[in-house]
């Protein structure tokens, strides 16, 4: 009998370790789940179904980690048994159901569930309609795919951490991303066990990319930071700070680093949180989102544009047609101007964020389109990118089948919808280069004849190179500034690397186009290169030679124009004489010649007396601005000095006649 007592009391005692432990067990997974560490979760919903197998409550609540954490499988058979053990275990387990099987791609056993949490309380038939939309949008985007090829970009630039927000640059070839991998700035955890984030960027080589680098000290501390988008020409980084509640900060790429970054005006953070942003090619609008009061729902979609004073003007919000009562991240505006993607959760998607695009026409967004399966999902698809050409095209997603919690993808874009087409009818002409500028290669695509719709509406031209000195070759920290002849308005700038004289410049619109590089101590240089109204994505790649401004120093002034048999200056040369200007102002030792050349068409005396007065031309109006006559000098040559052959007008004469600058020496009179 004594024996009996002590066996039914060690049972007793042993049923009440394991309630006990039950509850602390499933106290704790409580405390992780809502808490979003999953994984901890997971870890005790499982030792707690130890204690209490087939538990209902424990095994719900393992069914909800494994579907919060994406691992979908599981979570499809834990709750698809909780709910044959006890469908009432919870108030939203049909809605949670729902989920699972639009995860799977299971659209008709999604509605299902979403109809019978619609009809198990009045208040859940809103939540449940908008659920079944979304599975309906879903079967017909999963069952007409689009044809393009998206994959995983792969063990080289993901981590089996969060990998997300690329941001890429105009011509393709640089992207950087924010990622929680091993290995952060400053070596911090989060509970879950992930490190802070860091900003990386990663460049394409012979169609791969190389092994990601960590940005400098400036850019990543010892907490999180996250890169919200590059400028088109790289030279300046956006990046996301949790300062301020969620601030945008941007940084300057010079001396070879990126500065330290710096808060953009009042005009576009707030108290309240501004998430992502992304720049036109000319640096006059931004566009970011915000959840600021005022807007349609959680976060939306602002734009500023930069006054004449050089600051941020008020953000005004893109309106219901973009923006609806959920949230719209991560806005991207494509160098020509007039493609604007975004991500959203409000328009109708296939589940979680899904990436659209609008066109604009004008002042006005036109109706938002999603961008199709497989490149949206039913899981959170973000933070899309595209280059200035169409063809390529980077986001991140949660997908399964990633490396880690989300992956970056790329996008080879076979069809090209995102941009409005017309007949192009003008050949590009090849760009005009000085004779001190080597062109180094072109790469103009041709019209696909095969299409049904010709290319883009807008002319996007990635203008880039190197800057080097004439003599050694070595590179030369530069200004390069980009006017447009029409107007004399500057179009871009950019600052080449002192260390490897790259820059970059982005043209959007077709024109005549005068291009300057500057430095102190050097003589300019001069480009002209003209674009047709209608063109594809080009790139144009040059290496531009400084000359130091010594004696004898001569250079083609590209820029200066004349009519045919007229000494008087055309509007389109105000660009070039306003840097000869700024040249010998900031130079006020200097004294220059300008020479005037003609082909040997006509009378060699006429040539000669109109060479010399265009050169006066020049002379005066330097001398109408500002500069002492003194340091001036003009001469005609007419004919006499041609530079190649007057055979041929292409290539001959059209070169011979020309206008230059000539360093005659250091003046004392400034």
């Amino acid at each position: 009998m004594l024996r009996l007592k002590v066996f039914l009391l060690i049972i007793i005692c042993s049923s009440a370790l394991h309630a006990q432990n039950f509850r602390k067990s499933i106290k704790k997974a409580d405390q992780y789940l809502n808490g979003n560490n999953y994984n901890k979760a997971i870890t005790y919903y499982k030792k707690a179904l130890k204690y209490k197998p087939g538990n209902a409550d424990a095994t719900y609540g393992l069914g909800l980690a494994y579907l919060f954490d994406f691992r979908n499988e599981e979570a499809l058979k834990e709750l698809t048994l909780v709910w044959q053990l006890n469908p009432d275990v919870g108030n939203n387990i049909e809605y949670y159901l729902g989920l699972a099987h639009q995860y799977d791609y299971n659209f008709d056993e999604a509605i299902r569930f979403y109809d019978l949490f619609g009809e198990k309380k009045n208040r859940n038939r809103y939540s449940a309609d908008i659920q079944i939309a979304e599975c309906l949008t879903a079967d017909s985007l999963y069952s007409n795919p689009r044809p393009v090829v998206v994959e995983n970009l792969g063990q080289t630039v993901n981590s089996p951490q969060h990998d997300f927000t690329p941001a890429l640059m105009a011509d393709g070839k640089t992207l950087y991303f924010t990622s929680n991998r091993a290995g952060s700035t400053g070596g911090l955890k989060l509970d879950d066990g992930s490190f802070y984030e860091d900003i990386y960027s990663t460049t394409l080589q012979e169609g791969q990319w190389n092994k990601p680098q960590k940005l400098d000290r400036n850019l990543n501390g010892n907490y999180h930071d996250a890169v919200a988008s590059v400028s088109p020409n790289g030279k300046t980084l956006f990046v996301y700070s949790e300062k301020g509640n969620g601030d945008i900060y941007f940084s300057n790429f010079e001396d070879s680093t990126w500065t330290y970054p710096q808060a953009l005006s009042s005009k576009i953070n707030s108290t309240f949180w501004e998430t992502s942003v992304s720049i036109t090619a000319d640096g006059q609008t931004l566009y970011f989102s915000s959840d600021r009061p005022g807007g349609y729902g959680g976060l939306d979609i602002y734009k500023s544009i930069k006054g004449e004073d050089g600051e941020w003007g008020s953000a005004r919000n893109l309106g219901p047609t973009i923006n609806t009562d959920a949230s719209e991240d991560a806005p991207m505006i494509h160098p020509d101007g007039h493609t604007l993607y975004f991500s959203s959760s409000g328009h109708q998607g296939m589940g979680g964020y899904d990436i659209y695009y609008s066109k604009i026409e004008g002042q006005e967004f036109m109706e938002p389109v999603n961008l199709g399966y497989p490149i949206n999902t039913v899981y959170d698809d973000n933070y899309f990118v595209i280059s200035a050409d169409l063809k390529h095209a980077y986001y991140a997603s949660r997908k399964p089948g990633g490396l880690g919690m989300v992956d970056i993808y790329h996008v080879n874009m076979e069809e090209k919808v995102e941009v409005e087409v017309e007949e192009i009818v003008q050949s590009e002409p090849e760009p005009v280069l000085v004779e001190n500028t080597e062109l180094i290669s072109e790469n103009e695509e041709e019209v696909d004849e095969e299409m049904e719709e010709p290319e883009t509406k807008a002319v996007i031209t990635v203008f880039k190179g190197k800057v080097l000195d004439a003599k050694s070759g070595l590179p030369v920290g530069a200004v390069i500034k980009m006017v447009d002849n029409k107007n004399s308005t500057l179009t871009a700038e950019a600052f080449s690397d002192p260390q490897t004289g790259e820059f970059e410049l982005v043209v959007t619109e077709g024109g005549d186009y005068g291009v300057s590089t500057s430095k102190k101590g050097y003589l300019f240089n001069s480009i002209n290169f003209r674009l047709p109204d209608f063109s594809e994505y080009q790139e144009i790649d040059v290496s531009i030679l400084l000359d130091e401004a010594e004696v004898g120093t001569k250079m083609v002034l590209k820029n200066i124009f004349f009519d045919t048999g007229s000494s008087d200056l055309r509007t389109e040369s105000l660009g070039e004489l306003k840097v000869i200007k700024d040249l010998l102002t900031n130079s006020p030792d200097l004294r220059v010649q300008i020479n005037g050349h003609t082909d040997n068409v006509g009378n060699s005396v006429y040539n000669k007396l109109l060479s010399k007065k265009r050169a006066q031309s020049v002379v005066d109006y330097l001398i109408a601005n500002g500069i002492n006559s003194e340091r001036l000098e003009a001469k005609g040559f007419g004919e006499e000095k041609p530079l190649v052959s007057n055979d041929d007008e292409i290539g001959g004469r059209e070169i011979n006649r020309r206008t230059e600058i000539e360093i005659l020496g250091q003046s004392q009179n400034g």
